[in-house]
C-alpha cells in the first residue's frame, strides 16, 4: 500500500487525478488537500510514504512548500503541475523535490505518473531500511566494544 498526499488548489483536479489512480492501482490510499499550510502543520499525523504538490497556487508555491517540508520531513516529493518551465522545473529540484511531472490528461500520462510514483517511494523505502541497517550495526558494534576501565587511582 502506497499513501499518498496530493496537494493542489484545484479541487476538481484533486478528485479527477485520485479517482484514475485508485482506478489503475488499487494499492494507493490518496489523501488530498488545498492547502499547502495545513498540509505543514499536519504533517507529522498524517504520514504520507509520498506528496503529489502542484505548483501555482495561491497559498504559496510548490516550491516554497517543498522548501519548509524539507526543514520538517525527507518525505518524497513529487511536482506535479501544468507547468512544463524547465527553470520552474530547475528551482523546484534545488528545492528538494524527487521528481517532476507535468500534468497531462491522456490514459499513458497516468500510468507514468503511477511508476514515477513508485519509483521514488521504492527508492526511500530501501534508504531508510539502509539507515536502519546501518544504525542497528553501529548499535551492535558499540556493544561489543570492551569497556575500557580507568585504572588511574
Amino acid at each position: 500500500m502506497i499513501k499518498i498526499l496530493h496537494v493542489d488548489d484545484e479541487q476538481h483536479y484533486l478528485e479527477l487525478t485520485k479517482e484514475i489512480i485508485m482506478a489503475y492501482d488499487k494499492d494507493m490510499e490518496i489523501e488530498t488537500s488545498t492547502s499547502p499550510y495545513r498540509v505543514l502543520e499536519n504533517i507529522h499525523d498524517m504520514e504520507p510514504d509520498l506528496i503529489l504538490s502542484d505548483y501555482k497556487m495561491p497559498e504559496m508555491n510548490g516550491i516554497e512548500f517543498t522548501r519548509r517540508l524539507r526543514e520538517l520531513s525527507e518525505i518524497p516529493v513529487i511536482m506535479y503541475t501544468g507547468n512544463s518551465e524547465e527553470e520552474v522545473a530547475e528551482k523546484a529540484f534545488q528545492a528538494g523535490v524527487d521528481d517532476y511531472v507535468t500534468k497531462a490528461h491522456d490514459a499513458a500520462h497516468y500510468l507514468v505518473l503511477l511508476k514515477r510514483i513508485k519509483n521514488c517511494v521504492d527508492k526511500h523505502r530501501i534508504q531508510l531500511e539502509l539507515t536502519r541497517k546501518t544504525d542497528e550495526e553501529a548499535q551492535i558494534k558499540n556493544q561489543e566494544m570492551p569497556q575500557t576501565q580507568n585504572t588511574n587511582k
